[in-house]
């Protein structure tokens, strides 16, 4: 399964192990109803397909929310991770920047590349309406804008003189 998951993602172990455990619990479920009649392993393929597709499109709508306003949506209410108030005030402030620096192509694209490990193919395929070669710009162009100096003021990260 784990192999299944890397190969349709190349993501980051954290990613692998997420799926992996969702993926896992599907078989447990569907063990619980009865023995499998089917051929065990093309079940399991099937189902570890459509997990880590669900997996990567609840990402791709992370990074759609992340490029809105509701900060709340990025807490994840099932694993109860929560955002304290000083950091989401913070994270508020960052998001505004890189709205108004960013493209929102390349802002959804380097969401989904640094905050979630994803490849260039991967977001292009997840956004859709665009190529890996787009998203490789739109990625390099985003870099290139978040290191100049006045980004870097507008995000607190160099002191002002």
């Amino acid at each position: 399964m784990r192999r299944i998951i890397y190969y349709l993602t190349g993501a980051q172990r954290g990613h692998v192990d997420d799926i992996d455990a969702k993926v896992a619990l599907a078989f447990y479920r569907r063990l619980l109803s009865g023995p499998l009649e089917e051929h065990v392993q093309a079940y399991l393929h099937t189902i570890t397909r459509r997990h880590t597709w669900k997996h990567l499109h609840d990402i791709a709508d992370r990074a759609e929310n992340f490029v809105g306003d509701d900060t709340a949506q990025l807490e994840d209410a099932a694993e109860h991770v929560r955002v304290n108030p000083a950091a989401k005030v913070e994270l508020a402030q960052a998001m505004k920047v890189l709205r108004d620096e960013l493209s929102p192509l390349q802002l959804k694209a380097f969401v989904l590349a640094e905050a979630y490990g994803l490849q260039a193919p991967l977001i292009a395929e997840l956004l859709g309406n665009t190529t890996k070669e787009s998203v490789r710009d739109a990625l390099r162009h985003a870099r290139r804008k978040l290191r100049s100096r006045r980004v870097e003021l507008r995000l607190g990260v160099l002191a002002e003189e």
